[in-house]
């Protein structure tokens, strides 16, 4: 039996750069994927278009309703080991957040999640977790969102951070591939880069670095002795002009914060990084990350994601995604993914 255009699930990963917007066969797996589009987060008419024609006959005054990631600059994701004895103090998780990390709980909407499995921290517990993610973000910063994606057409039934729902998957799929190779997860923004290290185990490091893609078109501009910034920019968000040969200079500085953060986890873990992936490039930078691998002597991760949407009850339908299934679809599947339930469950 065909399903109704009510039984849709709709999902979006709201970038910093491009937008993808996915609708599935039900709004709770299994399911299938139908429809895989992407756009430039900005351009608002191209959002509208997708919407129009993945649902043409809107319900509830004319919105999609969709679970949304959302990717800001503002966000953190920052993993710390909690003191224990402490855990009963009524301000403990507040002032901690406060002194070790300058988040203001006043000014800022906090969750607090198991480093391991991603589930919300439970100070109950007679054996609680000691290592946790701090995650959040401004919460005028959350009003902005809710209120630019309302505008989009879109009402989201939930709102997360794409980051989150990135990290989560990653792990997944490093758990259901048997890997044990500590990876090397990049989010390059325009101003920052956030740097975790993930595993079968969970996110095991994070780090928020200063160097950002817009960082690198100074350099562009030098190296190549283009009269301003703004044809460096230009030059360097198109796809027709190779940069690789000039990579090592341009991510000189992202690359010198990660040989530092990288020895850091080695000397206190003893393992290894052993790839690196990059999950919201845009695929006119995709460069970027084999210059990273070969500067800092690891593999790029290139993910078979088939075998293991499959094993999550998703399918995905032909012809349903023209741009294929790379590491930048880990937050779109993050989202969609009911973590809760095991690899390879049997759904009735």
């Amino acid at each position: 039996m065909l399903f109704s255009v009510k039984s849709k699930g709709f999902f979006v990963d709201w970038g910093d750069k491009n937008t993808l917007i996915a609708r599935t066969s039900a709004s709770t797996g299994p399911f299938e994927v139908e429809h895989l589009r992407e756009c430039a987060s900005e351009d608002a008419a191209g959002w509208s278009k997708i919407l129009s024609e993945l649902q043409p006959k809107k319900a509830g005054g004319g919105f999609t309703h969709a679970n949304v990631g959302i990717n800001s600059d503002q966000a953190f994701i920052r993993r710390a080991s909690l003191d224990i004895k402490r855990l009963k103090e009524a301000d403990y998780l507040s002032e901690f957040s406060n002194t070790q990390f300058k988040i203001d709980p006043e000014l800022n909407s906090i969750a607090v999640l198991n480093s391991t499995d991603g589930q919300d921290f439970d100070s109950t517990k007679a054996t609680p977790e000691k290592d946790v993610l701090l995650c959040g973000l401004p919460v005028s910063e959350a009003l902005s969102f809710q209120s630019a994606i309302l505008e989009r057409g879109v009402y989201p039934l939930r709102m997360e951070l794409s980051s989150l729902a990135s990290l989560g998957a990653v792990a997944d799929y490093l758990k259901f591939t048997d890997s044990n190779k500590p990876t090397l997860v990049l989010e390059l923004g325009s101003k920052q880069t956030q740097s975790f290290i993930v595993s079968s185990r969970g996110v095991e490091a994070s780090r928020p670095i200063s160097v950002g893609l817009d960082d690198m078109v100074p350099v562009v501009q030098k190296e190549l002795g283009l009269k301003d910034e703004e044809s460096a920019r230009k030059l360097f968000f198109s796809n027709t002009f190779d940069f690789t040969g000039m990579g090592a200079s341009l991510c000189k500085r992202l690359l010198k914060e990660l040989q530092s953060s990288m020895g850091f986890y080695e000397v206190q873990t003893g393992q290894s990084i052993g790839q690196v992936v990059c999950t919201v490039l845009p695929s006119k930078l995709t460069w970027i990350e084999a210059v990273v691998a070969s500067q800092i002597g690891v593999t790029v991760l290139q993910p078979d994601m088939m075998p293991w949407l499959k094993a999550r009850q998703i399918s995905i339908a032909d012809g349903a995604i023209s741009s294929g299934l790379d590491a930048r679809k880990f937050a779109l599947c993050g989202l969609m993914i009911n973590f809760n339930n095991p690899l390879n469950a049997t759904v009735a």
